[in-house]
């Protein structure tokens, strides 16, 4: 079911398989800054990452002594109906909690909460995970949105760049196949633009760890539109869209697929979250449409 959040500046649709961001639209301009899930290259528009990011070793991870098979992708959360816990006038938070099928794939008794709140020209999206277990819990946890690039008709994606608030060096992991190359690095740019073209994510996202910034941008060349975008506490931030759509995705990570030389071990898995008994765990990002 899609729920909405309104105010006199933007419109917030979401919906409640996945908790999936699936609008914000600009009432002034009426243009609408989310992907719209065209099937032909992406059917997502915001999907969560839970419990893991990214892809495992051999689709399979190791926890005390027990090997469990996992072969999704960036988690399960995305892929459940997620319920309605609490709502306002200007935000509404959602509940996934574990369940026997869940338990197969991943042993954690957990309560995962995403939370949407509304404030002026801003979304901000709030993360909690509750560890209900009596032992440590292991876990990862990203955003995913995809925004419209480009926004207006005789624009072209070639046309965007992407503006860090800070100096950065540009250093991004190097992919093999669905896993990290252990040790390498590859130069992106450096700077604090990093410019989009059509091919710019023909190998897959582009991952960066540890950046200066708590803030990225999403600019143009051909007018003053800008969307900001703030992660502070996530260890990685990524980019990336299928070459030849229009829409770009910003993805703030605390975890990442596994290594191509890890050991499969759940608690040696680089990048993983681990939260003791009855703990919880709280993280946010932040969207703001500025106003042109």
């Amino acid at each position: 079911m899609e729920y909405t959040l309104k105010n006199n500046f933007l419109e917030v649709r979401v919906n409640s398989f996945g908790s999936e961001l699936t609008g914000i639209r600009d009432l002034k301009t009426n243009e609408e800054y989310i992907w719209q899930k065209d099937p032909k290259f992406w059917a997502k528009s915001s999907p969560v990452l839970f419990p893991f990011v990214g892809a495992l070793k051999d689709n399979k991870y190791s926890y005390q002594g027990k090997t469990y098979d996992f072969p999704f992708k960036h988690g399960f959360a995305r892929d459940y109906e997620h319920k309605v816990s609490d709502k306002g006038e200007n935000f509404i938070e959602f509940i996934f909690s574990s369940n026997e099928e869940t338990k197969k794939l991943y042993p954690f008794d957990f309560n995962f909460y995403m939370k949407y709140i509304l404030d002026g020209r801003k979304v901000k999206i709030e993360y909690r995970v509750e560890n209900l277990g009596n032992e440590d819990m292991y876990f990862s946890l990203g955003a995913h949105p995809a925004f419209t690039a480009p926004l207006k008709d005789g624009m072209d994606y070639s046309d965007y760049y992407l503006e860090f608030e800070k100096e950065e060096n540009g250093d991004a992991k190097v992919l093999n196949g669905a896993l990290i190359a252990a040790g390498k690095t590859e130069n992106i740019f450096s700077g604090k633009i990093l410019k989009l073209s059509k091919d710019r994510f023909i190998n897959d996202a582009i991952i960066f760890e540890k950046t200066n910034s708590n803030v990225v941008y999403l600019k143009n060349t051909k007018n003053d539109r800008k969307i900001g975008f703030e992660y502070d506490g996530f260890r990685y931030i990524a980019f990336w869209n299928v070459p030849g759509a229009e829409y770009v995705c910003f993805e703030p990570w605390n975890g990442i697929s596994d290594f191509d030389n890890c050991s499969g071990k759940l608690e040696e898995k680089v990048g993983i979250e681990k939260i003791a008994k009855k703990e919880t765990y709280k993280r946010a990002i932040e969207i703001t449409i500025f106003e042109v």
